[in-house]
């Protein structure tokens, strides 16, 4: 999904031309020297699952955070005021343009903004972290087509019902009945 995603970029958000590159982590992208700008990373940030919505078998969603880290030119305005202003407008409505409403392939819904801040500003670049939401539905469907086992809970009482089970015998022998054991550690007895 992260190619998928920088390919995306390169072609369709202007401001970075072909400066987009991904990395691993977004402390990974921060070590990275770069001459023209702005440039961006992506870079997957984390993912979280709600809660299973079938009784017997799988339906969710992951939320598969992703990030676009920006980095601008600040060299004119150490302040980095420019650059910010430029991040907040120009950088952001490319990403939305390319990115919101569209699914990657690993995606069953269309990709959602959640934010943006900015993560560091040196002498000379700005970098402001931009985050989406690629969310993912998890069901047999989903299996199928990934071509992975069934997602189906398991679910004794539908593989073996116990109306099926012989009734117990009154005979069984029962195990020997020992004390319990007393507890151990300072003031027991």
């Amino acid at each position: 999904m992260l190619t998928e995603i920088i390919q995306r970029l390169r072609v369709i958000a202007d401001p970075f031309a072909e400066r987009v590159a991904g990395a691993a982590t977004v402390e990974a992208a921060l070590t990275q020297t770069l001459t023209e700008f702005p440039a961006a990373f992506v870079v997957p940030l984390d993912d979280k699952a709600e809660p299973n919505r079938a009784d017997e078998n799988l339906l969710q969603v992951l939320h598969q955070r992703i990030g676009v880290l920006a980095v601008l030119d600040a060299s004119v305005d150490p302040r980095g005021q420019a650059a910010a202003e430029a991040a907040l407008t120009v950088v952001r409505r490319a990403l939305w343009y390319a990115l919101l409403a569209w699914a990657p392939d690993a995606c069953s819904e269309p990709m959602a903004y959640l934010g943006a801040r900015i993560v560091r500003l040196d002498q000379a670049r700005l970098w402001v972290l931009f985050e989406f939401d690629a969310p993912l539905l998890l069901s047999e469907s989903r299996a199928a087509e990934e071509d992975l086992p069934p997602f189906t809970l398991f679910a004794p009482e539908y593989v073996l019902p116990t109306s099926s089970l012989p009734p117990p015998a009154d005979d069984l022998p029962l195990p020997p009945i020992t004390s319990p054991v007393p507890p151990f550690g300072p003031g027991h007895v």
